[in-house]
């Protein structure tokens, strides 16, 4: 029965987003609900689709909340067996939400907009430079609300902050004492840069968490990334760069490359541009080589990887402020660009998530560039509600 409490909260927010707006962690709380399960992004969609709180109105004040409440408890008592309780709870969803939100979203709806569509069309604005940092003793900095910073870490490194940009510099060059570890994490729709105590250049893409030690010691240089990077490793050959993912460990010696291992996708994605780069399955311990222009892509399910030759400006573009596609998914056109512009985007149709598009756009520049693309086909219907964004076949 606990999760009642949280529909009703999921209700709250879902109406609270209308109306005025969610704060930061609120919205961040819906973004996790939505992403628990495709019967989530179903039930939103058609909460908030305007025609049908105009449809379904009449019906929901015709409702008995209390015997609502009695037909969810009857569901439950009918079902005792642990196999079917998340079936029930389901329901008790599809029948809570709409009367909580109802009364909510279409009181505002109604009143507020009258003869107009609920959506409201606004401009979905790109990310920016904005991490935390995570020093060794736990504190943390939000390094876009500090103009510049200047300290030392315990082992003597000297940090600092410099127009958007961290450096780190070894001046007491001692490679005796215990590693001291930073982590840096970007937010979605963030992005930064920094350069490590080597002088390897680091650029980290939006939702990335990048963990490395402020010196570097010993006989290798290991790093830890989740998410997007790109990196120019400084050539050290008595130390290879090693960078470690959940699933695959990259060395390095000397070399620019693009490493995409975000979480909760089916593979992680090495395009390199210079040098060389050796790949090494944490799963079944094989290694592979990496000539430039190549890709190599290693799916995280089999442990197997492909190879193969690839326009590395496809993958790199982000780097330089812009965003590239060719004969892309829409879903993964999509998932590439909610991660920059903080937005969400939910399909009427499953089919439309297959649909191929190419493209250019400003990184900076408004998303309605790629939008107006998409547009173009005549294949697609595209809503904008705030920050959401709504796909649909075109009949």
């Amino acid at each position: 029965m606990s999760d009642f409490p949280r529909y009703h909260e999921i209700a709250g927010l879902i109406t609270k987003e209308v109306i005025n707006g969610l704060s930061v962690d609120e919205s961040n709380k819906l973004m996790a609900w939505l992403d628990e399960s495709p019967e989530n992004h179903q039930l939103y969609s058609r909460l908030k689709n305007s025609a049908y709180f105009n449809s379904r109105n009449g019906e929901y004040q015709k409702i008995n909340i209390p015997v609502g409440w009695e037909t969810v408890l009857e569901l439950i008592e009918k079902r005792r067996k642990v196999v079917l309780l998340r079936r029930v709870l389901s329901y008790a969803a599809a029948i809570v939400m709409p009367l909580v939100i109802a009364g909510g979203i279409y009181y505002a709806t109604s009143s507020a907009h009258k003869n107009k569509d609920i959506a409201h069309v606004q401009t979905i604005k790109p990310g920016s430079m904005k991490a935390l940092l995570t020093l060794d003793n736990g504190k943390v900095l939000q390094l876009d609300t500090i103009n510049t910073l200047s300290f030392r870490e315990k082992d003597g490194t000297l940090v600092e902050k410099k127009g958007g940009k961290l450096n780190y510099t070894n001046v007491l060059n001692d490679q005796t004492s215990d590693p001291v570890y930073n982590t840096l994490s970007v937010p979605r729709g963030g992005e930064y840069n920094l350069v490590l105590a080597d002088g390897t250049h680091v650029y980290l893409n939006a939702m990335s968490s990048f963990k490395y030690p402020v010196k570097f010691s010993g006989k290798s240089r290991e790093v830890e990334l989740s998410g997007e990077a790109y990196l120019e490793v400084k050539k050290d050959t008595s130390k290879p760069f090693i960078i470690k993912t959940q699933t695959i460990s990259i060395e390095v010696l000397g070399t620019s490359f693009n490493l995409n291992a975000y979480e909760n996708t089916e593979s992680v994605i090495t395009t390199l541009v210079e040098g060389r780069v050796r790949i090494n399955s944490l799963k079944t311990n094989e290694s592979q080589l990496l000539a430039p222009d190549e890709q190599a892509t290693f799916n995280i399910k089999s442990g197997l990887t492909d190879i193969k030759k690839v326009d590395v400006n496809l993958y790199t573009a982000w780097r330089n402020g812009n965003l590239t596609f060719y004969d892309s998914r829409l879903e993964d056109i999509m998932t590439t660009l909610t991660r920059w512009y903080s937005a969400k985007v939910l399909y009427m149709d499953a089919s439309v998530k297959e649909l191929r598009f190419s493209g250019n756009l400003n990184r900076y520049g408004d998303i309605n560039q790629i939008l107006e693309i998409i547009r173009s086909t005549g294949k697609i219907n595209i809503e904008i509600d705030k920050d959401t964004i709504l796909f649909s076949e075109r009949n």
